[in-house]
């Protein structure tokens, strides 16, 4: 075996996808930062107050639910912990966005650099989009009852 041709591949071809994956995500975090310091992130989020009502979350979610959605969990877990040391969301709250950013988180950035290696962008956005929606609508339907999470349902689901 040639080690040397080997060893100069995997080089070579980590150092390509390192690049690739540089100049997707070096944009889109400088736009993250453009968009936060103008407002608009704030004003997106009140265009989804009415959606978030069919699953039980009130507007304070909307923007760390955006957020983790386009940008990423580690962006979007920011402004949950800082929603929940400001008390403005519910344990059974958290646990509904938990739902739903587990199917579905960092949109954009999973999607351009699965597309960037050849994957189709159409079809992974919106099969995840749609099951995220799926799971969370479930979810909200069977164990939230009211304010909080019904433990008993969702114990007795696990155990089945």
């Amino acid at each position: 075996m040639d080690w040397t041709g080997f060893f100069s591949e995997v080089i070579n071809g980590s150092l390509g996808m390192l690049k690739t994956v540089a100049l997707i995500l070096f944009p889109l975090l400088i736009g993250v930062e453009i968009v936060d310091d103008l407002g608009l992130l704030d004003k997106f989020s009140s265009l989804f107050a009415p959606i978030l009502r069919n699953f039980k979350l009130p507007k304070d979610a909307s923007l760390p639910l955006i957020v983790a959605q386009v940008f990423g969990i580690t962006y979007g877990a920011g402004l949950i912990i800082r929603s929940v040391e400001e008390d403005r969301l519910s344990a059974s709250e958290l646990m509904t966005m938990a739902v739903f950013l587990m199917v579905c988180h960092a949109v954009v950035e999973d999607t351009l650099l699965f597309v960037a290696i050849g994957g189709n962008g159409l079809i992974m956005l919106g099969s995840r989009v749609v099951l995220a929606v799926f799971i969370t609508y479930l979810y909200t339907r069977y164990f939230v009852k009211g304010e909080e999470v019904d433990i008993e349902v969702l114990s007795e689901a696990k155990c089945h």
